[in-house]
């Protein structure tokens, strides 16, 4: 049995055609303006250190005597170490204490070197991050004189002979108002 229909076949595939042609158009439309929105909006990120870091502008920096004057009125103290391990099976030192405030001025920010050892007291691992940053962490502002606030800090990439015990925790940069 034969069945008939009142338009050809040549205008069906004409039709099908044009419409898988018009959804391509639209969704690289869509792909395109997704784009140019993700190339705009990481273009205002770009920050003063580059790709390596974060800066902050007016940190003042060891050998400076306003440095060395305030970072005797920092004082970091119940500083724990724990261990952790990722999803991806890798083992993250977390390091986390009480930043303390003695002094008279408002601190903007804090920047610590943390010194890791193992367990025959060579170093494992270095890192230097900010305790403190203008617009992070929790409350996101300054601290105010006489404050106590706690940091957390993660080392990626801890040796399997790291000592938890064995942590050296310096100031390398400060900026107060």
């Amino acid at each position: 049995m034969v069945e008939f229909h009142s338009e050809p076949l040549k205008s069906r595939r004409l039709t099908r055609r044009l419409t898988m042609m018009l959804a391509t158009v639209g969704v690289l439309a869509v792909l395109a303006g997704a784009v140019a929105l993700y190339v705009y909006y990481q273009r205002g990120l770009e920050s003063d250190a580059g790709p390596a870091g974060v800066a902050v502008p007016g940190l003042l920096r060891p050998g400076d005597t306003n440095f060395e004057y305030y970072k005797t009125r920092i004082f970091i103290e119940d500083v724990k170490a724990s261990l952790g391990v990722s999803f991806s099976n890798a083992r993250i030192a977390m390091i986390s204490g009480v930043l303390v405030n003695d002094g008279d001025r408002t601190l903007e920010a804090v920047e610590l070197h943390l010194t890791l050892y193992d367990a025959w007291g060579k170093v494992s691992k270095e890192r230097t991050a900010f305790a403190l940053r203008p617009g992070a962490g929790y409350v996101g502002k300054p601290m105010n004189p006489l404050e106590r606030r706690s940091f957390t800090i993660g080392v990626e990439a801890v040796e399997y002979y790291w000592d938890p015990k064995n942590i050296t925790i310096e100031i390398t940069g400060l900026k107060y108002s």
